[in-house]
């Protein structure tokens, strides 16, 4: 079903382009939200949240080719969903203050502890995905994100196809290491 929210561009080329976009990425868009909601209505809005920041962006969309579309499409959810989550984390966070005052508040499935869990686990992989490599970060996000085969990684990347599986193994690896080393630094 395609969103009011892209009704209510102006420009009828604008609106069928987004209406496009919308149509063949639908899955990909929710799919990257559910990966850091917590419920299907977060990730709806998550999508509404990133269109309406997609659609400021019509101009640079129409510009990119697919590969880079799809990416681009990728990183604002993931942006629009991490800000979300924090957004939400720290709301949790207000109303744990709240409750420990004795003031009524919503209750949620998740205690503040598990909450407050999740929320440092996701800023320690976010940290951790900053200091990825380009390469590492595209090979996951290729991979895991938009679901791309090997030799449509090695052709992203210029390589063979045939060390796209390795180049995998080694950017887990190092995307571990580096949020078992933002975890122990928390310590």
């Amino acid at each position: 079903m395609l969103p009011i929210i892209i009704s209510t561009l102006d420009d009828p080329k604008e609106r069928d382009f987004m209406a496009q976009l919308y149509e063949e990425n639908e899955r990909l868009l929710f799919a990257t939200a559910l990966k850091y909601a917590s419920s299907s209505h977060d990730a709806e809005e998550i999508v509404q949240d990133s269109l309406i920041r997609l659609m400021r962006k019509i101009s640079t969309l129409q510009s990119l080719e697919r590969y880079t579309l799809a990416s681009y499409l990728v990183s604002t959810v993931r942006n629009t969903a991490i800000n979300y989550m924090q957004k939400q984390s720290r709301e949790h966070q207000r109303n744990a203050v709240y409750e420990e005052e004795g003031a009524e508040v919503a209750s949620s499935p998740l205690s503040v502890d598990e909450l407050m869990v999740i929320a440092e686990n996701r800023q320690k992989l976010l940290a951790a995905w900053r200091e990825l490599s380009q390469t590492d970060r595209t090979l996951l996000e290729g991979r895991y994100f938009l679901g791309l085969s090997d030799k449509e990684l090695a052709e992203q990347l210029d390589c063979k196809s045939t060390s796209i599986r390795m180049k995998l193994t080694r950017a887990r690896r190092r995307a571990m290491e580096l949020a078992v080393a933002k975890e122990v630094e928390c310590r």
